[in-house]
């Protein structure tokens, strides 16, 4: 319901047809004709919503006293608006912020308490592109409605604290063709509200009304611009914004391009799209310069790493050994699990290893270290006498776990070989001495068979001898040995496959079926010997190769 009251005028007199009582004109002084017209615009728009009762009131007294409005709201608060107010031009500050944003980014804008929420979101439409509906407005902690004017919010005063969200296209449901659709409506909706302010007339006679208030001529519209070229570029789809062509990313809301877009063939880019390309590729070359030089940087770091022989620390740590502090520089950093202890006890830790290779001494309750020390790390670790103590402990576990392994029979000698099956003689390097490898003993001077035969005329008179010479007999008996079937001297076999070669007479000899594994004619001759692999028939059935 809608009512205007007019104190002082007889009701005869008061507003029929017309917006504005007569009377009431003459009396109002006002400094500038247009906020009159701000005025009569206002209460126009005032009348045409039903949700506010309005009252026009003017005191009795002087004229200087100002004319206000009344404005009844839903909740019964009542604000008056007076033409010092519809004559401001206010300072308002505004918070914009979005989903995407941590802060706010601040605004100023000029507004009039007299303006809607909904003229001051066509108003920010105009200025920065968001749309009405991406709008919500808050002012003095309530969510404003468009058709609220700022007055109805006390935005009276420079300065006022306002806050406004844009939401995404998405949360609205705005799509392109939409936000056209409504642009056009607003500018021909514009267009009729013009024309219908312009139209009002004064109350009384046309004459009366000429005389007083001559017409106010009508602005011819310019002509309208030619329309611009549609935009090349892409929307984004996050904000609706329309992009360059060749911009990655939003220039809004930073959001990614589109997978599926791609450049037009023929598109010219601008200069400040050659401009930003440029600092881009400008920018990717400086990055891929600094990556090269980090890169040679660090690869000059691990050379000279490498080039020592043990690693310092370079941070202060616990031992976790000893649980000693461990200043840096003080301690070592192993290279296969960086794991990191104090010299002392990694020194300890080589000196009491029985084994050959000295595991990391890292443990605890869930896991234990697999990696082993370098031999420059164990060698700087060491004086040269542990080192060499170090080394001669390697060697014993190695010939002791090797199945090929002779030592030399040289009483306290260290010197020991790792033998195949063509080698019957082994010279020592430690001693010089010769020692052969079918009799396991060393006969200086003597052949195997001078040595066999001395054993045996030895054994009558040296019980030694007599026990090699026994022993001899026994492997011959048990089949570990076999005479020779050409100069019947023993030989036996080491290991391998079963061909032996008697190093007297060097007859190749089967050792599976015990005869000569070829004919009288040598290598080759099939027409006597162990006949193996005749036919493709081995000689016997538990033959390992006899070549």
């Amino acid at each position: 319901m809608v009512e205007l009251k007019v104190r002082g005028v007889p009701p005869k007199r008061r507003m029929r047809s017309s917006l504005l009582p007569r009377p009431l004109i003459p009396e109002i002084k006002l400094r500038q004709c247009d906020i009159w017209m701000n005025f009569c615009l206002y209460m126009y728009r005032s009348v045409c919503s039903s949700t506010r009762r309005f009252t026009l009131q003017r005191s009795s007294g002087t004229s200087t006293t100002p004319v206000f409005i009344r404005d009844r709201l839903s909740n019964g608060k009542r604000l008056c608006l007076t033409f010092y107010h519809l004559q401001l031009n206010l300072r308002l500050r505004v918070g914009v912020e979005d989903a995407l944003s941590d802060v706010s980014i601040p605004i100023t804008m000029l507004v009039n308490p007299a303006m809607r929420i909904s003229e001051l979101k066509d108003k920010i439409n105009h200025d920065y592109g968001f749309h009405p509906s991406l709008q919500c407005w808050v002012i003095g902690k309530r969510i404003a409605k468009d058709a609220d004017t700022l007055f109805s919010h006390n935005v009276t005063e420079d300065n006022y604290q306002a806050y406004l969200f844009i939401r995404s296209a998405q949360a609205a449901n705005l799509s392109r063709e939409q936000q056209k659709q409504e642009e056009e409506d607003r500018r021909l909706g514009g267009i009729i509200e013009n024309i219908e302010t312009f139209s009002l007339q004064a109350r009384g006679t046309v004459e009366g009304a000429r005389r007083k208030h001559p017409p106010v001529p009508i602005k011819q519209n310019p002509p309208k611009p030619p329309v611009k070229p549609k935009p090349v570029g892409w929307s984004c789809p996050q904000c609706t914004y329309v992009n360059k062509p060749t911009r990655p990313g939003c220039e809004m809301c930073s959001t990614d391009r589109p997978t599926n877009y791609k450049v037009p063939d023929l598109y010219q880019p601008d200069e400040d799209e050659i401009l930003r390309l440029q600092q881009e590729e400008l920018a990717s070359l400086q990055y891929e310069q600094s990556i090269v030089e980090e890169r040679e940087k660090n690869f000059y770091n691990l050379l000279e790493i490498d080039s020592q022989n043990l690693v310092s620390n370079t941070e202060e740590l616990d031992c976790t050994i000893c649980f000693c502090p461990v200043m840096p520089g003080e301690g070592a950093t192993l290279r296969e699990c960086l794991h990191s202890f104090c010299r002392e006890c990694l020194k300890q830790t080589i000196v009491n290893c029985t084994d050959a290779e000295v595991q990391c001494p890292y443990r605890d309750d869930e896991y234990a270290c697999a990696y082993t020390l370098q031999d420059r790390e164990i060698k700087t670790l060491l004086s040269a006498e542990e080192y060499q103590k170090f080394e001669e402990l390697r060697l014993s576990i190695a010939e002791s776990r090797s199945e090929n392994s002779y030592h030399c029979k040289t009483p306290d000698c260290g010197g020991w070989c790792i033998f195949e099956d063509d080698v019957n003689e082994f010279i020592c390097d430690s001693c010089g001495e010769k020692n052969c490898l079918l009799c396991k003993a060393i006969h200086k001077d003597m052949n195997c068979k001078e040595y066999q035969d001395d054993l045996r005329i030895r054994a009558e008179n040296d019980t030694a001898a007599k026990k090699t010479t026994e022993m001899l007999e026994m492997l011959v008996t048990n089949g570990e040995a076999m005479y020779c079937p050409k100069c019947k001297v023993i030989v036996q076999k080491k290991d391998g496959c079963d061909w032996i070669c008697c190093l007297m007479c060097k007859t190749e000899i089967c050792w599976v079926t015990k005869q000569a594994r070829w004919g009288p004619l040598g290598n080759g001759d099939t027409s006597g010997g162990c006949r193996c692999r005749v036919n493709g028939v081995l000689c016997h059935p538990r033959c390992q190769n006899c070549h």
